[in-house]
C-alpha cells in the first residue's frame, strides 16, 4: 500500500471513516473540465481524496464545482501555469501526493498536411506541459519520499496511427519520457505510472482538429477519420478509465504501465511482436484505409 493513503481492509476502513479524510490523497489533475479528466476527478472526489483540477475554461459545471478541493484556471501551454498549480495546492495542503496529467488534444490530417504551428501547440500541450507538471511537482515529491505520477497516455502512442500522426508522435514523446522518469525517480520514493487508453466515449473525437481539407491524401483521411470515430463513439465509458486511475491511486500498482479500452484492440497491440511489422502495418493499413 502506498504510504500516507490507499485502500484499506475492512477493519482498517472501518478506522479510517472514524480518521476522517485525513488519509485521502491529496491529487493535482489537468484536463479536468471534460472527458477523462472530469470523470476522474469525480470518482476521485466522491471516494474522499482532494482533489484540485486544472483547466483553461472557466468551471460553469455544478457536480465538478461541488466536488473539487480547489481549482486552478489556466493555459498549461504559458510556463506560469503549472507552477502555479503546484504552489496553490502545496499553500493549502502542505502536501502533493498524486499528480495526474490528461491535458490533451488531437489533430486529424496527414502529417504533410500538419504545418509547424499545428504540430507546435500539439506538443506543447500533450508533451511539455506534462513535462512542466512534472518538474514543479517533483521537488515536493522528493522531498516527501513518496508521491505519484500518473500520465494518460493511449494506445496511440504504441502504434503510429494514420491519419493521427501528429497525436501518436506526442504519445509516443509520452511513453518515452514518462520510462526513463520512472527509473530516475524510483529512489526517492516516487513512482511513475502510464495509462494508456484505446476507444473511449468522450468529447475528444467533437474536438478534434482536422486539417488538409482538399488535400490529395483527403479521401484517405476522411474513410481513417470515420473509422476512428465510430470505435470512439462505439467505445467504453470513461467511467472505465476512471476506476482503473481511482485503483492505481489508492493502491500499489507493481506494473508500469496499464492499457484499457476494448480488448480486441488492446490484443491487436499487443500482437505486434508475434506478427512483426510488415503484417501489423499491413493490416493497420487495411483498418484505417481500406484497400488502397
Amino acid at each position: 500500500m502506498h504510504p500516507g493513503f490507499g485502500r484499506e481492509s475492512d477493519m482498517g476502513k472501518r478506522a479510517g471513516q472514524e480518521r476522517g479524510r485525513e488519509e485521502r490523497a491529496v491529487i493535482l489533475l489537468s484536463g479536468v473540465s471534460s472527458g477523462f479528466g472530469r470523470e476522474m476527478a469525480l470518482r476521485l472526489g466522491k471516494s474522499g481524496h482532494r482533489v484540485y483540477g486544472i483547466s483553461r475554461r472557466e468551471l460553469n459545471d455544478p457536480e465538478l464545482q461541488a466536488i473539487l478541493t480547489g481549482y486552478i484556471r489556466g493555459d498549461l501551454c504559458e510556463p506560469e501555469t503549472a507552477q502555479r498549480a503546484v504552489d496553490t495546492v502545496l499553500a493549502e495542503q502542505g502536501r502533493l501526493d498524486v499528480l495526474i496529467n490528461d491535458a490533451g488534444m488531437g489533430i486529424g490530417g496527414a502529417l504533410e498536411d500538419t504545418d509547424d504551428g499545428q504540430l507546435h501547440h500539439l506538443m506543447e500541450l500533450n508533451f511539455f506541459a506534462m513535462a512542466r507538471l512534472c518538474r514543479c511537482a517533483l521537488p515536493t515529491m522528493r522531498s516527501q519520499r513518496r508521491g505519484t505520477i500518473i500520465n494518460i497516455s493511449s494506445l496511440g502512442g504504441l502504434v503510429g496511427l494514420p491519419f493521427q500522426g501528429a497525436y501518436s508522435a506526442s504519445k509516443y514523446a509520452v511513453e518515452g519520457y514518462s520510462e526513463a522518469l520512472r527509473s530516475e525517480v524510483a529512489p526517492f520514493g516516487v513512482r511513475v505510472l502510464l495509462v494508456e487508453p484505446g476507444d473511449f466515449q468522450t468529447k475528444f473525437t467533437a474536438s478534434r482538429k482536422v486539417v488538409g481539407e482538399g488535400s490529395p491524401y483527403a479521401p484517405y483521411c476522411r474513410r481513417a477519420l470515420a473509422r476512428i470515430e465510430k470505435d470512439e463513439t462505439g467505445g467504453s465509458s470513461p467511467e472505465v478509465l476512471a476506476a482503473l486511475v481511482e485503483r492505481l491511486v489508492e493502491r500499489e500498482g507493481r506494473r508500469f504501465r496499464y492499457t484499457a479500452g476494448g480488448l480486441g484492440q488492446r490484443m491487436l497491440i499487443h500482437s505486434r511482436g508475434l506478427m512483426g511489422d510488415r503484417l501489423f502495418l499491413r493490416l493497420l493499413r487495411w483498418y484505417y484505409m481500406g484497400r488502397c
